[in-house]
This record gives structure tokens, C-alpha cells and sequence, in this order.
């Protein structure tokens, strides 16, 4: 068997890149001459994938070889007229009932291999429920193949309604849907507001400072408390003999639109698990086998998975600028990306819930100010004039605001109920063509 290479999402150079895998790994089985009749390598030649892949006594490598066989994913397969016309119909994708459907069509085959020679993610999941083991290098090699394959499968069965071997911008966009009626980057949706307190960090020192900075308590193991005492955070920079690293100013957020309403929040969820542990099993045999980032053949991988590993960006009509959709989405999700939980230590809490100041303002809530109002002109003067990267958000502990905490797990229900199904569509970074692929990419396909 042949196991070809695809340029993942919506490609139009199969044939060159499987046939640069094909050079890069010399996969092409050779007939055992002294067992012509029955060797499992000269039934692979012949094509006669079924009797290889059922058969116990052919190695892993062999077996896996035929259900990808069984699967289309052949070199014979991808030289027919038209093969690169429509991957759908070329390797006989059919629509998936959801992203965990791993049994649909050939996706069976893609399993059943996947379970011989797959990254211990898959061997030990719900999918295969086998054990870890260690995989020879042939073995690794098919893996590859194996997890090109499964990204072409779950896309295309589960995005590509009407198996057209096209994934059009309204199937995209259709199946990522989210509630973005009455969100904005003007405040709309966020219900955020000045708690008129500042972190104030000096060194390694952290405070709790009142607006004007004229009280400020040392932190201890919360940042809702007010400060009383009559120490000024300048007197404390003093006494640490050096002075005030950064301000951070406090907004509470008392309420947030769920924005995975319109949605089916666990197909969605679903979806992007699936993707990211393909993606990072992908990623992570190409590091196994040695292949790395700068290699020919990754890079035309890499090229051709652009549309969906896309960092979140818009090639149309402005190459590398945030897509439509995600600006919405990050109305919310970069409000909530670093959200503390109730297991975060007092320690771990000093860099949680933080937001830069930036993506507030630009990306989250244009009609914040970071100098509260009230002040006089030399206070807001000096405020001003102090480092001031990051805000921290507290939550609502009722419906009433009137007492917030750090954990987004202790806020109002409704209100953690959106964080929390905000949060279920991933928390990592977009990084584009990083070889791994989170939600934020994936609702900007429409627009790439």
C-alpha cells in the first residue's frame, strides 16, 4: 500500500504532495519474492487491503496499511482522473452524525488503523481503549498518514453538508454559529464597570491601592477587599526602596451574554477536541519521525492547512487581519481566557484573571476608561504617567453586584454558566500554522 499525504483543508495540490511524502519515505511495499502467494506486503501491492487488515498474522504496520487501503488513502487511488476534484467523493467521505461519529463510512478504517499504530492519545481514549505502547518507525510513518486522513474525514463529514468536496463559507459559518446579536466592542454584552481599585505592584510585592492610591493594603489571598488602611502606595514603594512596577486597574463584571446559546455548545466542544488532539498527534509524529518545521514536506502540509490552522486571522480581504468572527467572539472570550477557578491558589491568583490593557480596550470594551472618573488633574496626571499593561476582573457574586469574588466558579450562576461554556471552546492560544487547531481558527474559515 501507498498511503498518500493531503494538503488538509480544501486542497488543490494533492497529487504533488503525496507524491513528495511518497519520495520523502519511500512507503511503497516491495514483494517478497521468496513468498509471492501469500505475503502481506505483496497483498498490499496487489490492493487486496481487506485480507491484509483482518489478517492477525501481518504486523501493525501492514494491518494499518490495509484499513488506510480500505479507506482510499492509496497512491493508486489519488492518480484516477479527477481524484483532486473532490476529496469527498475521492476517498468516499460520508456525513458524520457528529464529530465523535468515528464509525461512519471509512472513517471505520481510519479508527480500526488508528488503534494499531495511533499516538497513545487515541490507543488509551473512549475510541480505542487499548493501552500506551511504543511505535517502530514504519509504524509512526502510517500514523501520519492515518491522522491526514482523520482531519479530512471529521472536516469534511461533519462541515461539508451537502458532499460536495467543497466546505463553502456558509457551512462553515453555519455549523460555529454563535449569539453575537447586542455584543460589541462598545460594552455591549460584558456588563463590566470600575470596582475604583488598582493592583499595585511593586517588585514582588503586591497591593490593594484605592483610586487615588492614597490607602494601600498589602494583597493576602484576595483582590475584593478594600483598602483601609492609611498607607499610600507611593509610602509602600518607599519601603521597598524602589519603585511602582505596575498598576493594574479592577473592573467588575456583573453580568456577560452567553455566546454559545444559538449553538450546540457540546458538538462544538466536541469538534474542536477532536481537531486539536488530531492536529497535536500530527504535530507530534512529524517531531518523532524527525521532521522538523523546516522540512519541504511539512511545510506544504503546513501551507495546506492554512485555511483552518489560520491564528485566527482574515486572508479576505485583508490578509492577517482578525476575522469578522472572532472579533465577536473575543468580545467575551479574551474577558474570560485567563479566568481563575476555586482551586487557584492565592499564588497562582496574582496572574490570573488579568486581561492587557489592549485587548480591553480595543478588543473587549472601547467605552472603559482606566483612570477612574473623579480624580484630580495631579492624581490622574501621575496615574497616567505609571506602567499600566494588564486589568484584573472580579465577578459577581449575585444578580445585584454587590459583592464580587475572584473565582469565575463562585460567580452568580447565570453568569458562570457563561464563562464556563465560553471557556469549553478552549482557552490556548491561536498560533497560526502551529500544527494545532482551536475554535477561534475554526470560525474564521468562512472567511479564508
Amino acid at each position: 500500500m501507498k498511503p498518500v499525504k493531503q494538503k488538509s483543508f480544501f486542497m488543490n495540490s494533492i497529487v504533488i504532495i503525496m507524491a513528495l511524502l511518497l519520495i520523502q519515505f519511500t512507503l511503497v511495499s516491495c514483494a517478497d519474492t521468496q513468498d509471492s502467494g501469500q505475503s502481506c506486503e505483496v497483498k498490499l501491492d496487489e490492493q487486496k487491503y481487506k485480507s491484509v487488515a483482518e489478517n492477525t498474522n501481518c504486523s501493525n504496520y501492514e494491518r494499518a496499511s490495509g484499513y488506510l487501503g480500505q479507506a482510499g488513502v492509496s497512491f493508486s487511488n489519488f492518480l484516477k482522473t479527477g481524484a483532486a476534484d473532490n476529496m469527498t467523493k475521492t476517498i468516499g467521505i460520508k456525513k458524520l452524525s457528529s464529530p465523535t461519529d468515528y464509525t461512519t463510512g471509512n472513517r471505520g478504517n481510519i479508527t480500526n488503523a488508528l488503534c494499531l499504530i495511533g499516538a497513545n492519545t487515541f490507543l488509551t481514549s473512549s475510541r480505542c481503549n487499548g493501552n500506551s505502547r511504543t511505535r517502530t518507525t514504519d509504524e509512526l510513518e502510517i500514523s501520519m498518514f492515518a491522522n491526514i486522513a482523520d482531519f479530512l474525514y471529521l472536516n469534511y463529514g461533519v462541515l461539508d453538508n451537502d458532499s460536495n468536496g467543497t466546505i463553502s463559507s456558509a457551512e462553515a459559518a453555519a455549523f460555529t454559529k454563535l449569539k453575537t446579536e447586542g455584543i460589541s466592542v462598545d460594552g455591549l454584552g460584558t456588563g463590566l464597570a470600575a470596582y475604583n481599585t488598582f493592583e499595585v505592584v511593586i517588585g514582588t510585592n503586591h497591593y490593594i491601592g484605592n483610586k487615588d492610591q492614597t490607602k494601600c493594603d498589602p494583597y493576602i489571598d484576595n483582590y475584593t477587599f478594600s483598602p483601609s488602611s492609611n498607607t499610600s502606595c507611593a509610602a509602600r514603594a518607599l519601603s521597598h526602596g524602589t519603585s511602582i512596577t505596575e498598576i493594574r486597574p479592577i473592573f467588575k463584571l456583573d453580568n456577560m451574554v452567553d455566546i454559545t446559546a444559538d449553538g450546540d455548545l457540546l458538538t462544538l466542544i466536541s469538534m474542536v477536541s477532536e481537531l486539536s488532539m488530531i492536529s497535536t498527534a500530527l504535530s507530534s509524529d512529524f517531531e518523532e519521525l524527525g521532521i522538523s518545521s523546516d522540512n519541504s514536506v511539512r511545510k506544504s502540509l503546513t501551507e495546506g492547512l492554512n485555511k483552518i490552522d489560520n491564528g485566527a486571522k482574515d486572508n479576505n480581504p485583508t490578509e492577517d487581519q482578525a476575522c469578522l468572527a472572532v472579533t465577536l467572539f473575543d468580545v467575551m472570550f479574551l474577558l474570560v481566557k485567563n479566568a481563575a477557578d476555586n482551586s487557584t491558589t492565592s499564588t497562582e491568583l496574582k496572574s490570573g484573571n488579568l486581561i492587557s490593557t489592549t485587548d480591553l480596550l480595543t478588543a473587549v470594551d472601547s467605552s472603559l476608561n482606566l483612570i477612574p472618573t473623579g480624580l484630580s488633574s495631579d492624581v490622574e496626571t501621575a496615574l497616567k504617567e505609571l506602567p499600566m499593561q494588564s486589568a484584573r476582573i472580579v465577578y459577581a457574586k449575585d444578580s445585584g453586584g454587590t459583592t464580587h469574588t475572584d473565582s469565575y466558579e463562585a460567580a452568580e450562576s447565570s453568569l458562570y454558566t457563561a464563562i464556563k461554556n465560553t471557556r469549553s471552546l478552549g482557552i490556548t492560544d491561536s498560533v497560526k500554522s502551529d500544527g494545532k487547531v482551536t475554535f477561534r481558527e475554526l470560525i474564521c474559515v468562512a472567511e479564508n
